[in-house]
């Protein structure tokens, strides 16, 4: 079992609530919430149980919106790659998450709709198919991704979702390479042999997506 320190610091990261706010909701001063976090043992049973009734229901909550995806599928977005204009339901819901359509001739990235506040903000999600970044992302998880306003700004070792010349998209850890006005992208797979770095252009690249959380349901 988590201690109740562990599990306020956890909670406090995950919500971003303040310290303040979740003493005017139970009860406790902030003072010993602030040393329960840091490790102190709690004396008080009383007010111990008044935390942990508190923390049973807001983890339950934030559970209960991490999956709120799965409760809404079909439910999916239409996410223009070419501007910034904001995303749009995709109203006869056809066309599968992960799949790129064309609205008069503007590329669009078809994305699930996600309600999850606590992940901040993002744009939506897709499934991640196949192997290839095990064991960090695995098969039928699903990925938060938000667009990247400006190409040029990667950051070495972040995790993007990469849309090519044929329209597929792929998710890699994206690295400077040597090859000149080049990206490298990596896999996390340990089995580098069957998944190779690849080595991409700007004119082989379509857009370039943000990778945020991942989202599994057991």
């Amino acid at each position: 079992m988590k201690d109740i320190g562990v599990r306020l610091r956890e909670f406090r990261k995950r919500s971003d609530i303040s310290m303040p706010a979740i003493a005017s909701a139970t009860g406790i001063s902030k003072e010993t919430l602030y040393k329960w976090e840091k490790g102190t043992k709690p004396s008080n049973i009383e007010d111990y149980y008044k935390l942990k009734v508190y923390l049973d229901k807001e983890e339950n909550r934030l559970e209960n919106e991490s999956f709120e995806i799965e409760v809404q599928k079909p439910a999916t977005l239409r996410l223009p790659l070419n501007t910034a204009g904001p995303a749009v339901p995709q109203a006869d819901g056809k066309a599968a998450s992960g799949t790129i359509i064309f609205t008069n001739n503007e590329p669009e990235l078809i994305v699930d709709r996600i309600n999850a506040p606590f992940l901040g903000f993002v744009e939506g999600g897709i499934e991640v198919i196949g192997h290839s970044m095990e064991p960090t992302f695995f098969n039928g998880c699903r990925i938060t991704i938000t667009r990247l306003s400006d190409n040029q700004t990667l950051n070495w070792g972040q995790y993007y979702y990469i849309i090519d010349t044929s329209w597929r998209g792929i998710v890699r850890r994206v690295y400077q390479s040597d090859k000149e006005n080049c990206i490298r992208l990596v896999s996390d797979n340990p089995d580098q042999v069957k998944y190779p770095p690849i080595e991409r252009s700007p004119d082989q690249i379509k857009a370039i997506l943000i990778v945020g959380a991942s989202i599994t349901k057991f």
